[in-house]
């Protein structure tokens, strides 16, 4: 599927309604799939009361605690956590306390059996394991009944499709500062910037998506009070690689990543924390360039200014789409330009408590921190005489 597709119904096929002859896969699927959707549509609509849902899911529960436990194969057991999760999370916007007690000794029994997963519906879950499945077998999970179903789809498909983009962009910045460089660094900032491009163009086609549709699910997105963070497109971790490929940390978001680190999935997070040792300690585009190890003709130094705006494009887009999805993280809507943002005068708090996302952090100030450092290297770069180039 290419960015064009996301959000057009008809563009791609419908889930499955029935398992493949032969597939296996959570014993919950059907319930999740189907009956779970339903159910948090009769509680929108005040059919149905979160007693009667946690009675119905005990007794369900209850019949199938053996069959779930037997189960011991890898990737079986991460559809059924993210099962488990789904339930957990349906239950959102009533509190924690509201599900059914076995719904959390199962959960509680999944993670001592298998350590490796995630106790909360985490990115990789939500996003990666989900969208696999989707890939695979043509099922995803989704919280939305009806013509939002779609949307959700491909809510949560455009993030799994579009991060390798920005992982390809972010390993070929990676080889301009390791030790055995890349030799033509020209030919990699042009394929970072089309990289870039089509990354961007994914984040662009979230513009479709209504913020009506957007409301119905993002509420089982955001966690319990006082308990973890939320499925968060704010842990897509390829863009971190990039933003530490490409610049070292500063002080606020060194205090984003040592709060998210549990949150990225489990294959990124040791990549993220060697490249942020790394970043901190030189290696990333814009030390090598200031120190010399990095030598870049004009042209080559105009391709890198291509490389940041690519990124802010990215960058800009995603705080867009965002103010159009969330308006009441954005109620001051003064000072989110590109000008604006660059004069801004420093990167601002994100544990400022207004209007947190799903991350838990200040929606608004991590991306326009996130487009204040960009502008700011760009100022950097271009400033006269701010790097050894050739002539």
């Amino acid at each position: 599927m290419n960015s064009n597709q996301l959000f057009d119904s008809a563009a791609h096929p419908r889930q499955r309604t029935s398992p493949a002859p032969g597939r296996s896969g959570s014993p919950l699927r059907d319930y999740v799939l189907r009956s779970l959707p339903a159910a948090l549509g009769d509680l929108s609509a005040k059919c149905m009361t979160y007693h009667q849902l946690a009675d119905s899911q005990e007794q369900m529960l209850r019949n199938v605690t053996q069959q779930l436990l037997a189960e011991d194969d890898e990737r079986t057991a991460r559809l059924l956590q993210l099962d488990l999760l789904f339930l957990l999370s349906g239950y959102a916007p009533a509190g924690p306390q509201a599900a059914p007690p076995a719904l959390a000794e199962l959960i509680s029994a999944q993670c001592s059996k298998f350590p490796a997963l995630d106790p909360h519906l985490s990115y990789e879950l939500l996003i990666d394991v989900n969208c696999e499945e989707y890939q695979r077998s043509g099922d995803i999970r989704v919280f939305s009944a009806g013509r939002d179903a779609a949307l959700e789809r491909d809510f949560y498909l455009g993030h799994h499709l579009s991060e390798p983009w920005a992982k390809a962009a972010a390993y070929g910045l990676r080889s301009l500062v390791l030790p055995a460089a890349a030799a033509r660094p020209a030919a990699v900032l042009d394929d970072v910037v089309e990289c870039l491009a089509e990354f961007t163009r994914y984040m662009a086609r979230y513009r479709k998506l209504s913020q009506e549709a957007f409301s119905r699910f993002r509420p089982y997105h955001m966690g319990h009070p006082g308990g973890p963070r939320g499925a968060s497109g704010a842990f897509m971790p390829s863009v971190h690689l990039l933003e530490l490929a490409l610049l070292p940390p500063s002080e606020g978001y060194g205090i984003f990543l040592d709060q998210s680190m549990s949150y990225f999935p489990s294959w990124s997070r040791p990549v993220i924390a060697r490249w942020r040792g790394d970043s901190v300690r030189g290696a990333n585009v814009s030390q090598r360039l200031r120190d010399g190890r990095l030598v870049l003709d004009r042209a080559g130094r105009d391709r890198l200014v291509r490389v940041i705006d690519k990124f802010v494009d990215f960058r800009m887009a995603h705080l867009g789409v965002t103010r159009h999805a969330l308006p009441e993280a954005f109620r001051e809507r003064t000072g989110l330009t590109r000008r604006d943002i660059g004069e801004q005068g420093g990167e601002h708090d994100i544990l400022d408590g207004r209007d947190p996302g799903t991350s838990g952090f200040s929606v608004r100030h991590v991306l326009t921190n996130a487009v204040y450092r960009l502008l700011a290297l760009r100022a950097d770069i271009t400033r006269p005489g701010s790097a050894p180039a050739d002539k």
